[in-house]
């Protein structure tokens, strides 16, 4: 049994070396992954109550690791692997796009889809550019429900106080995938406008992220009501 489940991996393995992911089902992808945390198992079984509990891989990969641990087969070592996953994949697309200045929609977008890539609850994020829009910090300033409260106001410009910087992005998603800005947003970006001008540091756009995409409210046009 064990050498038919070798064999099995070995043409996993050599599967995905020839086409990478193409071709894999949703079950097949998590079977390959499993491999590297359940030894000598057949983790085709595995991956199958995986999907059929939480539905699809992202919603796998965003379950809290107790419940991915209640599942039959499943070891300790399986669920961190599967909860290591979108954060090195947030840590990589944001080294990648820290080289590159974020002097487009295109630029911009990337950059805070990959930030908020495998977040399942609402973060406030201000991203601290240079005068080359070159990205010199992006750090946390809020959890849940986004408001315009003093502490959150403050901490922003601590952290632009810190980055020695004059311009700055807010940025925050909408876990339930809609980037559509709510009368909330528009509130808070036009309060943090004032506060950052009086500071001379330009507020340079508010993004809001929802399932693989970003709304510029700048380029939507949301700035303007700011006149």
């Amino acid at each position: 049994m064990n050498n038919l489940h070798e064999g099995h991996r070995k043409r996993m393995k050599d599967k995905f070396l020839e086409n990478g992911l193409s071709g894999f089902e949703d079950h097949e992808i998590l079977e390959i992954l499993l491999f590297f945390g359940i030894q000598r198992v057949n983790t085709n079984d595995i991956s199958h109550r995986l999907i059929n509990k939480f539905g699809n891989i992202p919603s796998v990969f965003n379950a809290p690791i107790e419940e991915l641990e209640n599942i039959k087969g499943m070891t300790k070592n399986a669920a961190i692997l599967i909860k290591l996953v979108p954060q090195v994949l947030q840590f990589y697309f944001n080294e990648v796009h820290n080289e590159k200045p974020l002097d487009s929609l295109k630029a911009i977008s990337n950059y805070f889809v990959s930030t908020f890539l495998g977040k399942v609850d609402e973060e406030l994020k201000v991203c601290c550019l240079d005068n080359n829009l070159h990205v010199i910090s992006c750090v946390t300033v809020a959890e849940g429900t986004v408001n315009a409260s003093p502490v959150n106001a403050r901490k922003i410009i601590e952290a632009t106080i810190r980055s020695n910087s004059s311009i700055v992005i807010l940025a925050h998603n909408h876990p339930n995938g809609n980037p559509i800005p709510s009368d909330n947003d528009i509130r808070v970006t036009r309060e943090m406008v004032r506060i950052l001008s009086s500071l001379g540091v330009e507020l340079l756009d508010h993004v809001i992220v929802g399932k693989n995409a970003a709304t510029s409210m700048k380029h939507a046009g949301y700035f303007n009501i700011l006149d």
